[in-house]
């Protein structure tokens, strides 16, 4: 695939006038590593590194154009045509989409936005359009998937870069899929990242806001706006319906609402609020829930094998955009009822054990206290938790996490998460601190132990008919980061393998 740089450039606002317009672009890096001949390199400015730094190497690989952010760039000629913009990182979407030629316009792309439950709302989405008689491709922070194929997402980054973004799109595009259903991270929608640019929305989704990655955005108001950009950029690029599909148990949903172009459609989901998709009589416990609800659509019973009233409104999401779609209701109830988790996220395994074991990715204060505060009254036993804590990340939530744990769980099991470059012991110790304070003591309250197969064997023996057993942290990661090297890990499928040796097939 060739562009002209000239074509390239559509919809970015070059500085100055760039020369060399018509010569053919091969292929566009922002790492300088990536460089091959004829291809055009962008210079970005990071948190650890400056591409402008590497300029001159990326011309050395082979790059024929330079775009450069005009705050970072005071160097000489390099060459090959420079092209200075105000913001480089800004121009690297609209860069993607000509180079991939515009992909999102061939298909119909739904954006999923919130605090928690992206992630599994994304798949159940791709899955309920499947079973809806569509092919989808998706992009989330646990898979991708283009069609038949699907693969981890190994890269750590929920939402990739706009070169990744376009390129897996155009895939989606040349491999048929009619659907692309896109992960929608806040980071992602802000305009300083702005990675997800020209993807061509026709459906966003709002699940929930809470006071998280204020970091990054400054304020909770920031937070909010940047999350309500993907809503702000339906029908931008596309002809047809466009759909704006929101909580409404979110107080925050009538801003998301606000945010939407006139000519969308607007549909509302909920388990308490009033709202057009809305679930009634609902029975929750660790297997699963059962519903019945009632849509513009009619109505029908439903029931999941996730767990949770947050899957239920998870749920509720999907069945919207599977009907916004027009997939008939039957056909939408009967593919989420098919679905028998989602990797990592509230993942229940059963190899005929009489006790309940779900895999997790919660790892911080908040999500412990959601999660354990939610499956505590569903319990009918003792609940068994299985965490540790990252290394050479936030220190401070440790002894929080360990006190959250030690209120809701009878027995804590303490092990590796990601120890990095610290000793794994000292991170526990520190976990511990908290589970102490919440009344937890060493040999019952809580255990040890630092080679986490070890502590879920240890905790899959411990458990009793009617017990519930949660291993939290890992979720879908694919692998442990200890000093200097990572090690392969399934969470899932060491869950298996220790109720394998206890004799559960």
């Amino acid at each position: 695939m060739a562009i002209t740089l000239r074509e390239l450039l559509r919809g970015v606002d070059p500085l100055d006038a760039p020369t060399g317009l018509d010569a053919p672009i091969f292929g566009l890096a922002y790492d300088s590593r990536q460089v091959r001949p004829g291809w055009l390199f962008v210079a970005i400015r990071g948190f650890h590194a400056d591409g402008h730094q590497y300029v001159e190497r990326a011309v050395s690989a082979g790059a024929v154009a330079v775009v450069v952010d005009m705050r970072h760039w005071g160097g000489a000629e390099i060459g090959v045509p420079l092209i200075r913009v105000a913001d480089s990182r800004a121009a690297l979407a609209p860069l993607a989409a000509n180079f991939y030629q515009w992909p999102g316009m061939s298909l119909r792309t739904v954006g999923i936005t919130g605090t928690k439950g992206k992630s599994t709302t994304t798949d159940l989405v791709s899955q309920v359009l499947e079973g809806g008689g569509f092919s989808t491709g998706m992009i989330s922070t646990v898979d991708f998937k283009i069609g038949a194929r699907r693969w981890p997402n190994s890269t750590r980054q929920s939402t990739p870069e706009a070169p990744e973004i376009q390129g897996l799109l155009r895939e989606m595009v040349d491999a048929g899929c009619t659907y692309a259903v896109i992960e929608s991270t806040s980071h992602a929608l802000s305009s300083r990242w702005n990675r997800l640019g020209g993807c061509c929305f026709d459906a966003a989704v709002f699940l929930n806001i809470t006071h998280e990655h204020l970091d990054y955005h400054g304020s909770f108001e920031q937070y909010r706006a940047d999350k309500a950009r993907l809503f702000e950029m339906l029908g931008e690029c596309a002809e047809g319906d466009a759909w704006a599909i929101v909580n409404a148990d979110d107080p925050s949903h009538r801003h998301f609402l606000a945010a939407t172009p006139a000519r969308a459609r607007k549909l509302t989901f909920g388990l308490q609020a009033i709202a057009d998709v809305r679930a009634h009589e609902v029975v929750a416990g660790p297997g699963g829930s059962s519903l019945r609800v009632t849509t513009p659509w009619g109505e029908a019973r439903l029931r999941l094998q996730l767990p949770g009233s947050f899957n239920v409104s998870n749920a509720l999401a999907a069945l919207s955009v599977a009907l916004s779609q027009g997939i008939p209701l039957e056909r939408a109830v009967a593919a989420l009822e098919a679905v028998p988790g989602i990797r990592g996220r509230m993942q229940p395994i059963h190899l005929g054990q009489p006790f309940d074991v779900i895999v997790d990715y919660a790892h911080s204060p908040d999500s412990f206290d959601h999660v354990l505060g939610m499956l505590r009254p569903l319990t009918l036993g003792r609940i068994i938790v299985v965490f540790g804590s990252a290394g050479e990340r936030d220190r401070a939530k440790r002894a929080i996490q360990g006190e959250i744990a030690g209120r809701y769980a009878d027995l804590l099991i303490l092990t590796d998460e990601d120890p990095r470059g610290e000793d794994p012991a000292a991170i526990i110790a520190e976990i511990v601190e908290g589970a102490e304070r919440a009344g937890k003591r060493a040999g019952d309250g809580y255990l040890c132990i630092p080679d986490r197969a070890e502590a879920i064997r240890t905790a899959m023996a411990a458990a009793h008919p009617g017990d519930l057993v949660l291993l939290l942290g890992k979720g879908h990661e694919g692998n442990i980061i200890y000093a200097g090297s990572a090690i392969p890990w399934d969470e899932a499928e060491s869950a298996r393998e220790a109720l394998r040796t206890l004799g559960y097939v």
